[in-house]
């Protein structure tokens, strides 16, 4: 019920949101907000100025006018369409008639403080020099009228501003906020300066404010992008969820919001609001985007069919709104296919990828794992070949390349191919221990390799590399790969001398191993005989 109330109210703002938005300077926000809600609005004369405002301000007189003569057809008692008007004429040069206007609106309200600061405000615009003098008489005369009216505050301030004397700008807001501490317009334009200058007392103030205007768009919006920018990602989220949840919200601010939610690893809400997106046929870019992170949520959730299936329509989309592709999609989609175990479209996607940003060192290392996930050592090792080839590479690099040719020479069906791809293997295996030696997961490689070179026979050749590999983890037994460097080492010496006669070796090597594996009974049984056969 609380929800639904708040709803309507902040329906109830509906045109008067446009409103706050122009007197901030957003004028397409404002524009789009006047025009959502002018059927509705309560006072047409009032919303029809401020379209007309708006136009006016964007340059088009012609239009601005025919709101302006909209606005006295809904009320010829409004004012401020008359002042409308005179800034019409203002803009054509036509003094006379722009003093006429001013006249009649001065009729409708006399002694009116907001009147006249509207019409300060039509002269400054056209030229503050020339009209100076007028400037000065209407200010005057609406402080007089009322010196507790926050407008004639905010105009010394707006003015202060062209001159960009921020400080004494602000001070001028700050005097009209404590005349009236619900004018939205003071305030916004007060933190828009003070945030510059302490984040945490302009962020304060917007809190305050929203608190007596807890439905206006505009305060939300403002607290929200606020927290955003001083980098407060939670309390961000939060007042973009209040602020998503007002029905002037912008479709635009949309994508900040579930940029949050997929920050903040909220990811059912995001893809709820994504999919609210893309049912809004009326904003391509934004169906665009929607999907974009449809996708990127639901991968993070590891849903693999669903992401695969947002994928696929987010890449099939026939209007993309202007909007492309970029890197991070095609890594998205292709771990989505590689989840639901079509590796082939996913080497696909990322070698597409490849094409359109081949500077893109990531997309290199991620293609590199989904060719491993599907076996496919042969171009895992063509990719890491290229990249070294490049002579832009990192003992990362390296490692991948000899690491690829192992994994070819471990599945090679026959002796030539395995030979072939141990060849291969050693250069990067060497360039690595010549750059650091006594790294154990080189020298781990370096014995692998070795192994592979003997053909599924036990000859000899990694003796030497394997009793670096012993050193060098005895020199750094808390590595958490020391036990496994070991028993593969142990294993191996002990099956090396077992081979060649020398039992006493043999079980010296396999009664270490078993102090780290104790219940590998081959091996426990092996020792048992060494044992009984003495030296």
């Amino acid at each position: 019920m609380l929800l639904a109330c708040a709803a309507l109210m902040a329906n109830a703002q509906g045109y008067k949101d446009g409103i706050d938005f122009f007197k901030i300077g957003k004028y397409d926000d404002a524009k789009e907000l006047l025009e959502r809600n002018l059927s509705t609005a309560s006072n047409k004369a009032e919303a029809y100025y401020y379209l007309g405002q708006v136009a006016l301000y964007q340059g088009d007189k012609a239009l601005a006018k025919s709101y302006y003569d909209k606005g006295v057809q809904a009320n010829p008692k409004y004012p401020f369409n008359y002042v409308g008007l005179a800034a019409v004429e203002l803009e054509n040069g036509n003094t006379k008639a722009a003093e006429n206007y001013y006249k009649q609106a001065e009729k409708c309200e006399k002694k009116n403080p907001k009147v006249a600061v509207a019409m300060a405000k039509a002269y400054f615009i056209v030229d503050a020099d020339k009209y100076a003098k007028q400037i000065e008489k209407l200010t005057a005369n609406a402080f007089k009228w009322d010196p507790e009216d926050p407008d004639y505050y905010i105009f010394q301030g707006d003015m202060l501003g062209v001159q960009k004397q921020w400080g004494a700008a602000a001070g001028q807001y700050d005097l009209a906020s404590q005349r009236d501490p619900n004018n939205i317009e003071s305030h916004v334009k007060y933190t828009n300066v003070d945030f510059f200058l302490n984040p945490e007392r302009a962020l304060k103030s917007l809190e305050e404010l929203l608190q007596r205007v807890p439905n206006n768009a505009l305060v939300q919006r403002e607290l929200a992008e606020k927290y955003f920018e001083n980098k407060d990602y939670d309390n961000a989220l939060k007042y973009y969820g209040i602020y998503y949840n007002n029905p002037n919200h912008f479709p635009k601010d949309e994508a900040r919001y579930v940029q949050l939610l997929w920050f903040s690893e909220n990811n059912d809400k995001a893809i709820e609001v994504c999919d609210e997106i893309i049912a809004n046929p009326a904003f391509p870019a934004m169906k665009f985007f929607g999907y974009r992170y449809k996708l990127y949520n639901l991968c993070d959730k590891k849903d693999w069919e669903a992401a695969a299936n947002a994928g696929a329509e987010f890449f099939n989309l026939a209007d993309k709104g202007g909007m492309e592709y970029d890197v991070r999609d095609y890594s998205y989609y292709a771990n989505a296919l590689n989840g639901t175990n079509r590796g082939a479209e996913a080497i696909q996607t990322f070698e597409r990828a490849m094409e359109m940003f081949p500077n893109e060192k990531g997309i290199r290392k991620q293609l590199l794992g989904i060719y491993n996930d599907n076996k496919d050592y042969v171009n895992a090792a063509k990719l890491c070949q290229t990249i070294v080839d490049s002579g832009d590479y990192t003992e990362t690099d390296l490692y991948n390349l000899a690491n690829s040719y192992r994994r070819i020479a471990s599945v090679a069906t026959d002796d030539a191919s395995r030979q072939e791809a141990v060849a291969k293997a050693r250069p990067a295996v060497n360039e690595l221990l010549q750059k650091n030696p006594n790294e154990l997961v080189y020298l781990y490689m370096a014995s692998q390799i070795d192994v592979l070179s003997e053909n599924n026979e036990i000859k000899g050749n990694a003796l030497n590399s394997y009793m670096k590999l012993i050193a060098a983890v005895d020199a750094n037994p808390t590595d958490e790969n020391a036990a496994a460097y070991y028993k593969s080492a142990y294993r191996y010496l002990g099956y090396y001398y077992l081979q060649n006669g020398d039992n006493m070796k043999a079980k010296e090597y396999y009664t270490k191993y078993l102090q780290l594996d104790p219940n590998n009974e081959n091996i426990r049984q092996v020792v048992d005989q060494l044992s009984t056969l003495g030296n």
